[in-house]
């Protein structure tokens, strides 16, 4: 829900590292990679029990990620490979991040399996839209090479919803099953989009 709008944000008034990785020879590829073992660090730490810490790395790993594309832009090396790897990678650091909340939280862990549930309906839904979409000759809108669907649940609430839960650790079940139901209820919004679009 917030991705796009930080997107615009980020590239309008955020962008000034850009050049300078690109001077330095970083690649958008090489950022990903970077993006994902940040995320691994992140779920190192948390693991240990060391949430916030963890949590801040987190954001900086998505920071990582935000950056790749508009790297890739800049220098006018956007592949579809490179978009294949971003998102690759960017399931592996979900995932992980969700299997070390799990382990820090037994109490939680049916709840965190229905969150992996939910990412993998999420994905799925928005991937096979695009897809599909692409297919029927249907623009979903914005300027990546997979196109993504607004969700209730997308990258942004994600991190929203890790740092609440290093914040405020005793509201955790209740963070989880609010999460959740975004989750599904974002599968269920795709889907309706789906219904409308692809019925022709």
């Amino acid at each position: 829900m917030i991705d796009e709008p930080f997107r615009r944000w980020l590239a309008r008034h955020a962008a000034a590292p850009v050049p300078l990785l690109h001077r330095l020879g970083v690649t958008p590829n090489g950022l990903s990679a970077a993006g994902l073992l940040l995320a691994l660090v992140a779920t190192a730490l948390v693991v240990r029990g060391a949430v916030i810490p963890g949590v801040l790395v987190w954001l900086a790993s998505r920071l990582a990620d935000a950056y790749d594309g508009m790297l890739a832009r800049h220098g006018n090396s956007s592949s579809l490979f490179g978009a294949y790897l971003d998102l690759t990678l960017d399931m592996l650091a979900y995932a992980a991040m969700a299997c070390a909340f799990a382990y820090i939280t037994p109490a939680d862990r049916m709840l965190w399996l229905l969150v992996l549930t939910g990412y993998i309906l999420a994905i799925t839904t928005t991937l096979a839209l695009s897809s599909l979409a692409e297919r029927a000759d249907r623009q979903l809108g914005g300027n990546r090479s997979i196109q993504f669907t607004p969700g209730l649940a997308e990258a942004g609430e994600t991190n929203m919803v890790y740092v609440a839960l290093a914040v405020i650790p005793t509201y955790s079940r209740t963070i989880l099953v609010v999460w959740t139901g975004l989750l599904f209820a974002t599968m269920l919004q795709r889907t309706a989009l789906a219904r409308r679009i692809l019925r022709s």
